[in-house]
């Protein structure tokens, strides 16, 4: 019986052979985005549970009030040692180095410290080797398979050595010896070391933990097991108390909560994230929208089987005479969905598998051919199937199945209710639907290429095409060294301006400082929040950047080693403290400033105001900055060079480079490509988006086209009659097109208001958007009226063009 029903539905595939493929073309679009998007969210949502006991594994975050980060001051961490002994607790922070492998170095940020107890939170088994007890010695490392194949090619590294220079800052070169290789780190972790070194190193090389142990700046991350029965919210808040308890009342930390581990990829956007994070909302957001494809592509069948309405009521008729059941005829068309379903799924596995380079290059996702045949997979598609087909052949099958035979072979009432007012309704309310889908998602995709265009070109107070960006190397922590650097560099041709700062480009601007206009009686827990930025002398000249009030710092001049810059925001924040008649940018010109941080000084002068330069990307308000003129926590140099004949420019430069810094390889980015960089998951969602909008518009494309040759074909009879009393082909395309061009407009007028909300919702995520006006919609708009007049005005042409004596002949 199931091979005469299959037999049967692969016939009726045949007959109908050209809807048929639409229908299968179709759904097989909206099944390869539903398995491809369903293997993105398992992957998405498996970051980080290959640990063991990964359910109790958290990280300690402190949270300033004005920003929260992963990551705590080292004296924090102590208290929690000694106050929880028993705690299995893995402190460790990122240094960079340049490492020596015989004749080559590599620069490597971050290479990761950590204690044996790293190896015991984290599940990081290794392949050749140890990890865990050789962490207890001095001079000991681990390497990934990538780093030990980058420094050891083929060779066996366990036992090796290498050297590395500034580990500790400075200078200093330490030898250490590879104690084992690491298992390749799963893609699904939200941080992949890449080199990690022995903290016994740091205490070896430079009595490390003892030069931390007062006071030091908040780089250090802890990531903990929580105890059995213990409230993780309850365990922070004691962990608050004792860091508050070794401070004593000089205490101005931070509050301390604990991250479940498995939250941080998807639920997690603090300052100094290790690695840049996912979003759960733009996981949802792409589910949702593959789903939707999936349903439009479902829509499709069902839109082209109320419109095969009356064939199909005449066969039914014919099989009830000759004493088909009802159970028959719908096990029949539920047949009859599983052939147009299990073809969609064959080609689906093809369009899902030819894109996987384009996949991985927008989700940074791999997915090898095994994927495919991974029991996650077969489950997924096998329900993607199973719904599709229920809900693609329910109409059919629950509906057309009903006809009573008699009324229609005697076209009666039931022919009538086939095509009448219900079953239009509903082709009318489906095409609705669809198209005003694909206009929310061409709507979408305008708005995210057009913010995308505002954030690469917004004016960033400087010519980011001009400023070259270099880190610092180890040996550069020397003032005098640095200094005759800058010196050199700066008589190279077409070097006209080099400086230093704390922040690279475009930068994280974690650290502040509190801040408040001396003699005002402000206290310290009132003073405003300022982001510390560290530079060198010309550092605006080298951005290109003017005061707007006062002057900036100028060389030899001692004295500014004493003096503040601020940015416009910092200095409109501080006036607030002032009566407002005295609000303006020249009253805090040589004011004192009392900061929070003791090697800034007491009393800093305020020198000048500059405007508000974004050092840091557009997803963020430009924050109010502090500039000091200082040596300390410096690791970038800033060089502005002419635009003509960069290169040669930049060969002169690392000719200086070498010179000094023999031990390091040259680096350099141009800001403007640093910039362009953050904004690479912006362009992934852009793109991403676009796509999906295309597949909805080639979707709700093929059901019109459909639809409007069955609607063409229905109405042969008529076309011959207005041809043969003299219509013109013209108004013939226009007697088919208007009806399903009505039907876009309306779907137009719905879909409006909907990407309005959703866009407005979307940009004010941004600081700074462009502004949302008709010419997003418009766009959209024309583009769905435009594929609906290609699609329907090709059936309604090849209709225009029918001999009416043949028609009228065959009537």
């Amino acid at each position: 019986m199931l091979r005469n029903d299959l037999t049967t539905a692969i016939r009726a595939f045949r007959r109908h052979l050209g809807y048929s493929v639409i229908n299968v073309v179709g759904l097989a679009i909206g099944i390869a985005a539903c398995l491809l998007i369903a293997l993105f969210v398992r992957h998405e949502l498996s970051y980080d549970d290959f640990h063991e006991d990964t359910d109790r594994i958290h990280r300690l975050v402190s949270d300033w009030g004005d920003t929260a980060m992963p990551a705590s001051t080292w004296p924090t961490i102590s208290a929690i040692q000694e106050k929880n002994p028993s705690l299995e607790l893995a402190p460790f922070f990122e240094a960079r180095a340049v490492v020596h492998r015989d004749t080559k170095q590599f620069n490597e940020d971050p290479v990761f410290v950590a204690r044996p107890s790293f190896f015991e939170v984290f599940t990081f088994p290794t392949r050749r080797g140890t990890a865990n007890e050789a962490f207890g010695r001095p001079y000991t490392a681990v390497l990934t398979p990538t780093m030990a194949d980058t420094y050891f090619g083929n060779e066996n590294p366990v036992g090796k050595t290498l050297r590395m220079t500034g580990l500790n800052g400075g200078d200093r070169t330490v030898e250490v010896t590879v104690a084992g290789v690491l298992d390749p780190i799963p893609e699904t972790s939200h941080f992949h070391p890449r080199i990690i070194v022995s903290w016994a190193t740091m205490d070896a090389a430079f009595n490390f933990t003892e030069a931390q142990r007062e006071g030091s700046g908040g780089g250090f991350r802890a990531y903990l097991k929580v105890p059995d029965g213990i409230a993780p919210d309850s365990l922070a808040a004691t962990f608050t108390e004792q860091a508050k308890a070794r401070r004593g009342d000089d205490w101005r930390g931070a509050t301390l909560r604990l991250q479940p581990l498995t939250d941080i990829h998807l639920y997690s956007d603090l300052s100094l994230e290790i690695e840049p994070n996912g979003s759960a909302a733009y996981v949802a957001l792409f589910a949702a929208i593959a789903l939707f494809i999936l349903l439009l592509a479902g829509m499709n069948v069902v839109n082209l089987s109320t419109a095969r309405a009356l064939d199909r009521a005449q066969e039914i008729g014919v099989r009830k005479t000759i004493g088909a059941t009802q159970s028959q005829l719908i096990r029949q068309f539920l047949a009859e969905a599983a052939v147009l379903v299990g073809s969609a799924v064959v080609l689906a596995l093809g369009l899902a598998a030819a894109t996987r380079p384009l996949f991985r290059s927008l989700t940074g996702m791999s997915l090898p051919f095994a994927t495919f045949a991974d029991p996650y997979t077969v489950l997924t598609l096998g329900g993607i199937a199973l719904v599709t087909a229920l809900g693609a052949g329910s109409y059919p099958a629950f509906v057309l199945s009903r006809f009573d035979p008699a009324r229609v072979l005697g076209g009666g009432p039931g022919v009538h209710r086939a095509r009448g007012a219900g079953a239009s309704v509903l082709r009318r309310g489906l095409v609705v639907f669809q198209f005003a889908t694909a206009v929310v998602l061409v709507a979408g995709t305008i708005a995210a290429y057009w913010q995308l265009d505002y954030l690469q070109d917004a004016d960033l107070g400087f010519d980011t095409e001009q400023v070259v960006t270099i880190p610092q190397p180890p040996a550069a922590d020397a003032p005098s060294v640095s200094h005759t650097f800058r010196r050199d560099v700066a008589q190279k041709p077409g070097v006209t301006a080099v400086s230093e700062g704390s922040e690279p480009m475009p930068g994280d601007l974690q650290a502040s400082v509190g801040a408040a206009f001396s003699g005002l009686g402000i206290a310290p827990e009132k003073r405003h929040k300022l982001r510390l930025v560290t530079v060198g002398d010309r550092f605006f000249e080298t951005l290109g950047v003017a005061p707007v009030a006062g002057r900036t710092f100028e060389r030899g001049r001692p004295a500014d080693s004493s003096g503040v810059v601020l940015n416009r925001a910092a200095a409109e924040r501080l006036l607030t403290d002032l009566p407002s008649d005295q609000r303006t940018l020249e009253a805090a010109l040589e004011r004192p400033l009392d900061v929070s941080v003791g090697f800034l000084g007491r009393n800093l002068e305020v020198i000048g105001i500059v405007d508000n330069v974004h050092l840091a990307t557009l997803h963020r308000r430009v924050e109010s900055m502090a500039f000091f003129l200082t040596p300390i926590l410096q690791d970038t140099y800033y060089l502005r060079v002419d635009l003509d004949e960069t290169d040669s420019r930049l060969a002169g430069v690392e000719e200086v480079w070498q010179r000094y810094f023999p031990n390091a390889p040259f680096a350099y980015e141009f800001a403007d490509q640093s910039f362009a960089a953050a904004y690479r998951s912006d362009q992934r969602f852009a793109t991403l988006l676009g796509i999906f909008a295309v597949l909805a518009v080639l979707v709700a494309g093929l059901g019109l086209f459909g639809l409007a040759a069955f609607a063409a074909r229905q109405r042969r009879h008529e076309i011959g009659v207005r041809k043969a009393v003299g219509a013109s082909a013209g108004q013939i395309v226009g007697l088919i097109s208007k009806d399903f061009l009505r039907l876009v407009g309306g779907a137009i007028a719905v879909a409006v208001p909907v990407a309005y909300v959703g866009l407005t919702q979307w940009l004010d995520t941004f600081a700074y958007h462009f502004d949302l006006g008709p010419g997003v919609f418009l766009w959209a708009g024309a583009g769905a009226l435009l594929v609906a007049l290609l699609t329907v005005s090709a059936q309604a042409l090849r209709a225009a063009r029918i001999d009416p004596a043949t028609v009228l002949r065959n009537e």
